[in-house]
């Protein structure tokens, strides 16, 4: 025993500490691995984020292009309603020729203000009559903003520049940019195709940019018309495009290239071929909005690596404190058990429930040991008491039943064969109660020559006052059944139901229901009364007292308790009355016994 205790210290001696098992567990199984996790779904988030960022805002911009598109097609289309409705040709034709030209101007003018005046993509529109270059003649949309400045600027700064782009223009349409204003120039020609005026409309900047708000991110844009910097969304912004950006742009009519920047600000361009010009929209993003779930992500990942440093050293202490201290101390009342020392208890004032019920499993198996090493004399009495106790409760029901046997030879012997039939029906009633092979089931064939036993000793001591009948599907006689079911239940019949004044009459019937139940039922030809049916009520109430139950009475509940606790609550016995005032007691029951049998 010495040698097994020092062996065992010796090898307690060679373990690792569980600290620092845990501490390194910690570590490496899970602060380490967790860290290179977060890092490696940082980047895959991160990655995704931007393909996300990406198509949204060039989606988003692909709609703003839509829409721009479809404002200077109206533009155009305004413009060309100058040459297709040929009123400023027909007063050309008619008044310019003379000296006066207030009507050709009243005229024209009038026109331009009902065309003009209140289209949403227009500022203003001009017209100059190339045979009196130096005029001009315009209509201003007041509801965008137009002014008088609006013209001036155009006589000033804008005019020379857009009769020279007209003079290549012949009857198509271009844009002209002029000091960030933008102006859709095109000739009215005669029928002859003879240029003789230039009408030119300068488009609502406003009114163009209003969808540039939808675009994700969106801070400023600018316009460039053949590589030429038409708008300007910030001062800095450069005169002509970057060369890789003009590079990525090239190859198709319309292409749309994001920059991601390392600022605060990335930018997204779009190509398109206008006129047979091209003009590419930059638009400034702002990062701080489009990457606002990408920031908070970065943020949440520093915080959570600081707050990470301090969670590993308080489990650390929690780890000392709440699993190996109270290890240590189980460990030294082991050892004091191991000692001899039984019924030693340890200070148990654990705030959790698992080592709280460690140690007081502990202190309770400890006092146990104690307690079985004082009584294990008085048991083992007990046990040898119960044994013989055990052998005496199996020869007295043989010695009985050897009995029986010795008076039914009499009998035959003495040609009383009355008695001898009694003799053997409760000799069959006696083998059945002892269950020397202790089966719980049995087969219903089984189960009903027990019941006919009991009928045949009723039936001799009744004589002619008492009759059954029977009606029984000999095709379930190999069902498995509950033992001593059908017996007690007819004993009550007897006892309680039947009119033995007048003839005692009992019917029973075993049958399939179609739900697969099997249904034994016992009729007696004793009526149900109101006090009989507050009697089996209360008998079959889970509250009765059995104690102060008759034994026959107590017989048809535990039939009923036994066939729910096997079969579920929807099994049992049920009696009711029948139609003709008969009482029916009905087993009902599962023709599948449980598989626990």
């Amino acid at each position: 025993m010495d040698i097994t205790v020092k062996k065992s210290r010796k090898e307690c001696g060679r373990k690792k500490s569980l600290r620092w098992s845990m501490v390194r567990m910690l570590l490496f199984g899970w602060f380490f691995p967790l860290l290179f996790m977060i890092f490696i779904v940082l980047f895959l988030v991160a990655g995704n984020i931007y393909k996300q960022v990406e198509h949204t805002i060039l989606s988003s911009m692909e709609k703003t292009v839509e829409i721009m598109q479809i404002q200077i097609k109206d533009c155009e289309t305004a413009s060309k309603n100058a040459s297709y409705m040929a009123v400023i040709a027909e007063n050309y034709r008619k008044y310019f020729g003379e000296e006066d030209r207030t009507d050709f101007k009243k005229s024209v003018e009038e026109y331009l203000r009902q065309q003009y005046a209140y289209d949403d993509n227009c500022r203003s529109a001009e017209l100059v009559v190339l045979n009196e270059p130096a005029r001009c003649y315009y209509a201003l949309n007041e509801s965008n903003g137009g002014t008088y400045q609006d013209i001036r600027f155009f006589n000033t700064k804008a005019r020379e520049k857009i009769l020279n782009t007209a003079e290549s223009l012949d009857t198509g349409t271009t844009l002209v940019g002029v000091e960030g204003r933008i102006y859709m120039v095109r000739n009215l020609v005669t029928p002859k195709f003879v240029p003789y005026a230039v009408l030119a409309l300068e488009l609502d900047q406003e009114s163009l940019m209003r969808s540039y708000t939808g675009i994700w991110g969106y801070e400023n844009a600018s316009l460039y018309w053949n590589d030429e910097l038409l708008v300007a969304g910030r001062r800095d912004m450069p005169g002509a495009l970057p060369e890789s950006v003009r590079e990525a742009l090239l190859g198709r009519d319309q292409a749309y290239v994001y920059h991601l920047g390392i600022g605060g600000r990335s930018n997204a361009y779009c190509r398109m071929k206008l006129y047979g010009g091209t003009m590419v929209l930059a638009v400034d993003l702002n990062n701080s909005v489009t990457f606002a779930e990408m920031n908070s992500m970065w943020y949440f990942f520093l915080i959570l690596l600081l707050f990470m440093i301090p969670l590993v050293i308080q489990m650390m202490r929690f780890f000392y404190h709440k699993v190996t201290v109270p290890l240590k101390e189980l460990n030294a009342g082991a050892d004091a058990v191991r000692k001899g020392n039984l019924g030693i208890q340890i200070a148990n004032e654990e705030d959790n429930e698992e080592f709280y019920r460690v140690k007081d499993s502990f202190n309770s198996m400890s006092l146990q040991l104690k307690n079985q090493f004082d009584k294990i004399y008085l048991e083992e009495i007990a046990l040898r008491d119960a044994k013989i106790m055990a052998l005496q409760s199996q020869i007295n029901p043989h010695f009985l039943n050897n009995t029986l046997e010795i008076i039914n030879w009499e009998a035959r012997l003495n040609e009383n064969y009355k008695v001898s039939g009694m003799i053997e029906a409760l000799s069959t009633m006696l083998g059945e109660t002892m269950n020397r092979n202790e089966r719980q089931f049995h087969t219903v064939a089984e189960e009903m020559a027990y019941a006919d036993a009991y009928l045949y000793i009723i039936s001799q001591r009744f004589g002619a006052k008492f009759s059954c009948t029977k009606q029984i599907d000999e095709r379930l006689l190999e069902l498995q059944v509950p033992r001593l079911i059908i017996q007690p239940i007819v004993e009550n019949a007897v006892e309680h139901g039947m009119d033995i004044a007048n003839r005692g009459e009992i019917a029973i019937r075993l049958f399939e229901r179609e739900d697969e139940y099997l249904c034994i039922e016992v009729e007696d030809n004793g009526r149900l009364t109101a006090e009989d049916r507050v009697r089996i009520d209360r008998l079959l109430s889970p509250d009765i007292q059995p104690s102060k139950e008759k034994r026959v009475s107590l017989g048809i509940r535990n039939v009923d308790q036994r066939l729910k606790m096997i079969y579920g609550p929807d099994c049992g016995l049920f009696i009711n009355g029948s139609e003709e005032e008969n009482t029916v007691s009905t087993i009902l029951l599962k023709t599948n016994p449980p598989t626990e049998q």
